[in-house]
């Protein structure tokens, strides 16, 4: 029995110790910092969690009619043999408020440099702002990321729109073993800035909670529990977290009944 016993509980120690190590050793970043992990494709967990917008290379098209746009069916590759190189344009949905710290390059660079991406905001005047900027590096075929989080917060996604362009500069090489891939933009959700006044009384812009307690009534969720109160520190019902929920959520059911 005692053999026994030490066979069960040698394994469960070492478990313990392992995931208490890999728990240690895992990456942690802050909402100040953000700096990306080693190596720098932007890994997070939980909280930091990103949501990837990717681009396929098919996605682009030619940004004028002097660019000759070139494909690689073998492997999903663009690039052009202009002697002047060129430019490939994409569009990308990010929605209002979401905060774009990444973007990633893939291409096949053997020199370096012979591709660079970058990422406009135009509205729809046709101004346009640039968010990010930068040039690929030399490797075989891989991905290329910004090294410092961008920390660019769209603010609307109406009457603008966000614009990839990827660049083949001059000096690459026109026998295709320059080519890319891909775009990806990595962004993470934000809840918005508290405002200057408070809508409860029992909520003042001092509180801990201030901020998500006005997100969620800016929103709609909550309208507070009456007498302009909120009520922060009130036990939560399972019927009132239902309407917290299906409003944060958006649900909707069609009542077309199910086949």
């Amino acid at each position: 029995m005692g053999q026994l016993r030490l066979r069960v509980v040698l394994p469960v120690l070492l478990l313990a110790s392992l995931v208490s190590g890999l728990a240690q050793a895992a990456p942690r970043r802050s909402d100040a910092s953000r700096t990306p992990a080693s190596p720098q494709r932007p890994d997070t967990f939980g909280i930091d969690s990103y949501t990837v917008t990717s681009i396929s290379d098919l996605s682009f098209t030619a940004f004028d009619d002097t660019t000759s746009v070139h494909a690689d069916p073998g492997d999903y590759f663009r690039y052009t043999t202009g002697v002047n190189g060129g430019s490939f344009v994409s569009g990308a949905i990010i929605p209002a408020g979401a905060v774009i710290d990444y973007v990633g390059l893939g291409s096949c660079d053997p020199l370096g440099g012979s591709f660079s991406v970058s990422v406009y905001e135009v509205d729809s005047a046709g101004n346009v702002s640039q968010i990010a900027l930068f040039p690929s590096s030399m490797h075989p075929c891989s991905l290329d990321y910004n090294s410092t989080a961008l920390d660019h917060q769209i603010l609307y996604n109406a009457f603008e729109t966000i614009q990839v362009e990827v660049i083949q500069e001059p000096t690459a090489p026109l026998d295709g073993s320059a080519r890319f891939s891909s775009v990806e933009i990595w962004w993470h959700r934000a809840v918005s800035p508290a405002p200057a006044v408070a809508t409860f009384n029992d909520v003042p812009t001092s509180h801990p909670f201030f901020q998500y307690v006005e997100a969620l009534a800016a929103s709609g969720i909550t309208g507070g529990c009456g007498n302009g109160n909120y009520c922060p520190d009130a036990p939560l019902t399972r019927g009132q977290m239902a309407v917290f929920l299906s409003k944060a959520l958006g649900l909707h059911f069609s009542g077309v009944p199910p086949f």
